[in-house]
């Protein structure tokens, strides 16, 4: 048998530090040490020290470490309507559509 991979934290290992970015936080432009890396309800999560000695999280995106936004990065706005948005939009009307057909209302 194989052995189990390590989940505890490991103190020792150094995971840099970030700042906040988010343009409404309250803490945003300030550099926080990074104590641990989490998934927060499939979002990713990092648990900082706070200036005061206790911890808080924040979502990754909304640091430095965030992956770039593609269409920022080229100068562009991003579409209003995406091919994923517009087929949800579909099934929601063929839904309505099919209940309107059997009289009842949504």
């Amino acid at each position: 048998m194989g052995r189990l991979p390590r989940t505890a934290l490991d103190r020792s290992a150094d995971l840099g530090s970030v700042a906040i970015t988010h343009p409404y936080h309250p803490l945003r432009g300030q550099q926080f040490s990074v104590l641990k890396k989490r998934r927060l309800g499939g979002m990713e999560t990092l648990i900082l020290r706070g200036t005061g000695g206790g911890t808080f999280s924040v979502p990754l995106a909304w640091t430095d470490r965030a992956k770039p936004d593609p269409w920022q990065a080229i100068g562009k706005n991003p579409p209003l309507l995406s091919a994923p948005s517009l087929a949800s939009l579909v099934e929601l009307l063929d839904l309505l559509s099919a209940q309107d057909d059997n009289g009842s209302k949504p």
